[in-house]
């Protein structure tokens, strides 16, 4: 069992995200891929991101392979910023963490030797993993956890904060006496953890993908309670009015540029030549929702402010073609 101690100054101190973090279900989604059981709502997932792994995201799907474990480098406590800057503040880690967490994989030769090579070999490994796990399905997971926030936030208005923290989750119990509180919940791999907060306050942080709570401590913030919403009714990818509009195809296309893909990266992704996918993109492109840019020899496919509109409004595509 894992213990949060919490006294009165953390309680007013508590917050909840109402975005989702990247990072956090970017690790979420890799456990996902080794854990024995998967719910019903994210067999298809599963089955689609298996599909897409590449031998380059392998230093990063090592690093998240033992159940139940994250390492602390890949889920740093800052969740605002885009994906790049991120990822940066990963491949900026300290020399003597990166050394600890990276070293068995140095070893093993999942990562090259030398400190910068492996820093930027890790990097390219999330942002590979990225845009097949979480790119395709990105605007669904946000909305689901919104939806989860204001479940909680109408929860707060009606019932307090103590009913929010009673109602969170069927993985957490919570308990108070006096001005002594305590949120807890079965950790599969630690008995009898007790963490205390000290007035740090909490930050609650809800996941689409999480399988079960996860704390983050960071010793000069806020503990932060990483929690699985509760799933809703539809599988994560199934629902397409993007496509109904587009095409499954094209808009598994665009969806796919949602971290600046080359031509044939993007008919990887897709399951398409990379004549169709050009195709497509020249489509998308005229439509203003892409630009493509040159990139060395190549050219690398980008969304415009209004297609990353359509993509969030529109929801997932998927990336199976029709």
């Amino acid at each position: 069992m894992t213990t949060l101690r919490l006294n009165a100054a953390d309680l007013s101190r508590t917050v909840l995200r109402s975005e989702p973090a990247v990072l956090v279900e970017l690790a979420m989604a890799a456990q996902r891929l080794v854990l024995a059981d998967v719910p019903e709502h994210l067999a298809g997932w599963r089955t689609r991101t298996r599909a897409a792994l590449r031998p380059e995201m392998r230093s990063y799907l090592d690093l998240c392979r033992t159940p139940y474990l994250v390492p602390d480098l890949v889920t740093p406590p800052v969740f605002d910023g885009g994906l790049d800057a991120l990822l940066d503040r990963v491949a900026g880690t300290p020399d003597e963490v990166l050394a600890a967490e990276l070293g068995p994989l140095v070893a093993s030769g999942a990562l090259p030797a030398g400190e910068p090579a492996a820093r930027a070999r890790l990097r390219a490994a999330m942002r590979a993993f990225h845009g097949v796990a979480l790119a395709p399905y990105w605007s669904e997971i946000e909305g689901a956890v919104r939806a989860d926030r204001a479940v909680r936030g109408h929860t707060l208005a009606a019932g307090g904060l103590d009913r929010v923290l009673r109602d969170l989750s069927p993985y957490l119990a919570w308990a108070e006496t006096g001005e002594h509180y305590a949120l807890s919940y079965r950790c599969a791999v630690a008995d009898d953890v007790e963490v205390a907060a000290g007035g740090r306050g909490l930050t609650l942080l809800p996941c689409h993908l999480a399988p079960q709570p996860y704390l983050l401590a960071d010793p000069g913030g806020p503990l932060v309670l990483v929690y699985p919403i509760r799933p809703g009714r539809r599988e994560l990818g199934a629902g397409a009015p993007l496509a109904d509009l587009l095409g499954r195809t094209r808009a598994a296309v665009l969806a796919a540029t949602a971290d600046a893909p080359g031509t044939s990266q993007l008919a990887r992704r897709v399951g398409v030549s990379a004549a169709t996918a050009s195709e497509h993109a020249a489509t998308l492109r005229a439509a203003g929702l892409i630009t493509t840019r040159r990139d060395g020899a190549g050219v690398r496919h980008c969304l415009t402010p209004l297609g990353e509109q359509v993509l969030r409004a529109g929801g997932p595509a998927g990336v199976r073609p029709r």
